[in-house]
């Protein structure tokens, strides 16, 4: 390197090499430990004296406390990769022990309640149903779009009965906000419909947004639904997995074709709008789940109360 370096460029020879530029590290690197001498220098002896006295002191403290104490004790200006490599070298694991997050009251309801989280089990493996509109099941799926260079997040509401979907949000991320938006979706068409919320049955996995706080209150609380929930993954709520499923094998070219967030949401439109008014379910009698939905409640202005067609 030294013979190359003034007649090729360091970063030249560097590259052939495979070598970082921080390993070789000569006087225009900023780590330079090619020219470090063996041994620790007296500076960093007399900064070990100081570290190892915070921390005696501080037993709790992080790289990140024991800077400022560091350099208030030493008087000197020393940064954070200094302090973090004297740690390393020396092998000062941190004696500090942080206590573990305690589970929130609702993981605690949960675990007590193991095994008889699902309410809808019994429809399982049977050709038994729900009726129209008694039992809901959601999920997110996850999006690849623009070529397969990005992602985005879909959540849909489907009524198990019907096959009918009540209401879906696409979004870049599968959180609390999205999960929200889409139930937003299911509020409004439900209150067009008259059909009140209360005691039909939510179904889906223990994913953290169908556990957290925000969607609890709003799907228990205030529109007094009943929670139920997959305790084995995806085997436990079929009707939203064979949703995806068909999804995204019919049309699949189509959502990664869509290169931005408005064209997706346009195609996943597109796509609920003729699965609720035009494709036949095997299900329900070969029957599109409005016209279904329509016959089964009586009210064949459901056509328009659930999902507006197309212009």
């Amino acid at each position: 390197m030294d013979q190359h370096k003034n007649e090729r460029g360091l970063n030249r020879c560097l590259q052939a090499i495979g070598l970082p530029k921080s390993t070789y590290g000569d006087d225009t690197s900023p780590d330079y430990r090619k020219n470090r001498p063996d041994g620790p220098s007296e500076d960093d002896q007399r900064l070990m004296q100081h570290i190892r006295a915070i921390i005696r002191d501080h037993p709790d403290y992080g790289y990140r406390r024991i800077l400022p104490e560091l350099r208030g004790r030493s008087g000197e200006t020393v940064n954070h990769k200094r302090l973090r490599r004297l740690l390393r070298q020396h092998e000062l694991g941190l004696p500090r022990c942080l206590p573990k997050a305690k589970p929130s009251p609702v993981w605690e309801i949960l675990r007590e309640a193991s095994g008889q989280l699902n309410l809808v089990g019994a429809y399982l493996g049977t050709d038994r149903e729900p009726e129209p509109l008694d039992v809901f099941s959601t999920d997110f799926t996850e999006l690849a779009y623009a070529s397969g260079q990005r992602k985005a997040h879909l959540m849909a509401v489907v009524d198990v009965g019907s096959r009918c979907a009540l209401g879906w949000a696409v979004g870049p991320s599968a959180n609390r906000t999205l999960a929200l938006q889409c139930w937003e979706h299911v509020h409004a068409r439900m209150t067009r419909l008259g059909q009140p919320l209360e005691r039909r049955v939510l179904h889906s996995d223990l994913d953290s947004v169908y556990t957290s706080y925000d969607w609890l209150r709003q799907v228990l609380l205030d529109d007094g639904l009943r929670v139920s929930y997959s305790e084995r993954g995806a085997k436990d709520n079929p009707w939203i997995e064979s949703l995806w499923g068909r999804m995204k094998t019919e049309i699949g070219s189509r959502i990664t074709e869509a290169q931005t967030l408005p064209e997706l949401e346009a195609v996943i439109d597109e796509r609920f709008r003729y699965y609720n008014h035009r494709r036949r379910h095997s299900q329900i009698g070969n029957q599109p789940p409005v016209p279904y939905l329509a016959d089964r409640l009586g009210h064949p202005e459901i056509t328009y109360a659930v999902v507006p067609p197309a212009a």
